[in-house]
């Protein structure tokens, strides 16, 4: 594994990207595989089973990345809200690209890493990007919203739960216990690591860890939940050019009605989802989940 950072600047402004290649980038490898984490606010570590298809075949590399305000890249507590923008992620994939020198390549992206990868190839139509893969996604807000809502009514106490999730700032213990209630039935559900690996605690990237007493970082979740509110990608599908790769899970907390546009919208898409998986298949269902994402990238290659 190589890991570093790339210089991304911002009206004359530097910043870091901190990245990891597994997998090897030469004159004779695979066009690599780039990871976009979700959030916003979360860091690249829980997707790390998908290093997974590097190991199996070093020629296939994947990259992971934070994205800014993120894990080891660099930190944002002191810019204001108008710094903050879904093109400010967009451009740091552009740059990051431009850095590593790729000249080809495929993006997956997880939660919310798959808007962002579609808004990449929607908005700066890239010259190298060869597919997309969108994992546990959505197609915008609004669907997101509809799902969360129904998913919570099938909970013992969705009063409470709802409560909770909306006492974030005023009661970060209740707002945990509430996202948890939700993230245990409807996100790591099929997990079978038992305690749930530190990789997937991601409330704590947010919260702070409750048994270190690590502090979190909200500020990127607390700048772009109100910018992407109201955010959606449906009526500028049809300008995906390249193949995308749908996969969702059966019991996740976004249906598959939240991602289903791109199916329907991207001129050539293949749809599949997990029965036995949640938020996470690349936790749940490792192994087929490594098999479908290298079949398909081996089927493009």
């Amino acid at each position: 594994m190589i890991e570093g950072t790339v210089q991304f600047l911002i009206n004359g402004e530097e910043f870091r990207t901190y990245y990891q290649i597994h997998g090897t980038i030469a004159d004779d490898s695979l066009p690599p595989l780039i990871a976009i984490h979700g959030g916003p606010g979360y860091t690249h570590d829980y997707l790390g089973p998908l290093a997974d298809i590097a190991k199996s075949n070093p020629l296939q590399p994947v990259i992971f990345y934070d994205q800014l305000g993120n894990g080891k890249s660099s930190r944002l507590t002191s810019k204001p809200p108008d710094f903050f923008s879904v093109r400010l992620y967009v451009d740091e994939i552009a740059n990051l690209v431009e850095k590593l020198n790729l000249t080809s390549y495929h993006i997956l992206g997880h939660s919310w890493g798959g808007p962002l990868a579609a808004e990449f190839e929607v908005q700066l139509q890239p010259r190298g990007l060869k597919s997309l893969v969108i994992a546990n996604s959505l197609a915008s807000m609004a669907l997101v919203g509809k799902s969360f809502s129904e998913r919570i009514d099938t909970l013992d106490n969705p009063e409470e739960v709802r409560a909770g999730m909306a006492k974030k700032k005023t009661d970060p213990k209740a707002y945990r216990a509430a996202m948890m209630a939700l993230y245990g039935r409807y996100a790591i559900r099929f997990v079978k690591e038992d305690p749930i690996p530190k990789e997937l605690r991601v409330l704590d990237t947010v919260l702070g860890d409750e048994e270190t007493g690590e502090g979190g970082d909200p500020t990127v979740s607390d700048n772009m939940g109100p910018k992407t509110r109201n955010w959606t990608i449906i009526d500028r599908l049809p300008s995906i050019r390249v193949p995308l790769l749908l996969l969702t899970g059966k019991e996740d907390m976004l249906q598959g009605y939240a991602s289903e546009p791109y199916f329907w919208r991207v001129n050539k898409a293949r749809w599949i989802e997990f029965q036995n998986s949640s938020h996470v298949p690349f936790w749940e269902e490792r192994e087929k989940f490594m098999t479908t994402v290298n079949e398909w990238l081996q089927r493009l290659d």
